[in-house]
């Protein structure tokens, strides 16, 4: 091996550490940000949906509520400025993780505080739950292989879905919630479909975007999601009768499995 090849390997095996360091730096970011909104989630359950009725109690909710709405707006606001600011600094070449990092915890606040507002103690439930679901999500995205983010994703939309359908009183909200899992199922099969038509990339406005490898097991996907519609959809039509642990052991039971089968492939 002569010396200009020696100088490529070791070109190459920076660049993948760099790589590795900033997708470590993102998940860092994404499981502050995870925690932080879960703590304000459990304050906010505490001291405004169960809160005592005393002066400190009652004047505490409704400085809450306050907040709630002021934070809708402003939050998503800011975020949005926050993110328009590092999408520039990205064109001009400037690389910068924290930008992004603060641009999507605000978005993500003024979300989660509208969702509080509009839904009060549902809503705080569901998103004590879905925070934990998003941060998972992150870890897989930036640590796994694209097509085990696209088969979690369907898992995810599995659990939420059946969280909704037993935590809930029913109605249109609850159909609507479930029929949304649902529209995220087909979502994820025909994006798989159009990059395994483009031997993993999509071609968007004439540009070409890799989105999976072109080893990818698109067979695993396309199950994922079909066996995820007939949960939720046997949720629907069964109900809690088999027992509701049941219909989160699908899910549950088949991420861990992909977990296993993808871990091997990063070795």
């Amino acid at each position: 091996m002569d010396s200009r090849e020696k100088l490529e390997k070791q070109r190459l095996k920076a660049e993948k550490q760099r790589q590795e360091d900033i997708a470590l730096t993102k998940v860092l970011y994404w499981i502050v940000g995870a925690v932080v909104l879960e703590f304000l989630l459990l304050m906010t359950q505490k001291y405004y949906i169960n809160f005592t009725v005393d002066d400190f109690g009652i004047n505490t909710a409704v400085a809450i509520a306050t907040a709630l709405k002021v934070l809708t707006f402003a939050g998503i606001i800011a975020g949005a400025a926050v993110l328009a600011l590092a999408y520039t600094r990205r064109k001009k070449g400037k690389q910068g993780v924290f930008l992004w990092a603060v641009g999507v915890f605000l978005v993500m606040l003024g979300i989660y505080s509208a969702v509080v507002w509009q839904f009060n103690a549902t809503g705080v439930e569901l998103l004590i739950f879905a925070n934990v679901v998003f941060a998972v999500l992150a870890f897989i995205y930036y640590i796994y292989q694209t097509e085990f983010f696209a088969v979690a994703v369907t898992c995810a939309a599995g659990v939420l879905g059946i969280y909704i359908r037993f935590a809930s009183s029913g109605g249109v909200r609850t159909y609507a919630a479930i029929g949304l899992m649902v529209v995220v199922l087909v979502a994820v099969a025909a994006v798989s479909a159009a990059a395994q038509r483009g031997e993993g990339a999509l071609t968007l406005k004439g540009k070409k975007i890799e989105l999976l490898p072109k080893t990818a097991n698109y067979i695993l996907i396309y199950v994922s999601c079909a066996l995820m519609a007939l949960v939720l959809i046997a949720s629907l039509l069964i109900g809690p009768g088999v027992g509701e642990m049941v219909y989160y052991a699908v899910p549950t039971a088949w991420v861990l499995i992909m977990a296993v089968y993808y871990t091997v492939k990063l070795m």
